[in-house]
């Protein structure tokens, strides 16, 4: 079964818009605890883990709802597509 361009890129596209700003948060807080532990010479878990819990936290009260709608518009483009994808399945 052939599989449209579409929809694979639409997945990779969705993916990056919901984890890409998560990663990208935790990459952020994670280098600059790691910076902050190594120059206070404090080895406490909590200060690599406390900031990205809070970052992501404030990543999802501020972006959330635009990564949810981007998840759903993708979702909605591929179920109104399955009679499509049947169809022209169908016919070979």
């Amino acid at each position: 079964m052939t599989v449209p361009d579409w929809f694979s890129l639409g997945a990779v596209n969705t993916f990056l818009a919901i984890a890409g700003p998560a990663l990208a948060t935790c990459l952020l807080l994670g280098v600059g605890g790691a910076i902050l532990q190594t120059t206070t010479q404090v080895r406490e878990a909590a200060l690599g883990f406390v900031p990205k819990v809070i970052g992501l936290l404030v990543l999802v009260a501020l972006g959330g709802g635009m990564m949810l709608r981007f998840a759903e518009n993708y979702t909605t483009h591929v179920f109104q597509s399955i009679p499509e994808i049947v169809h022209a399945h169908a016919s070979r």
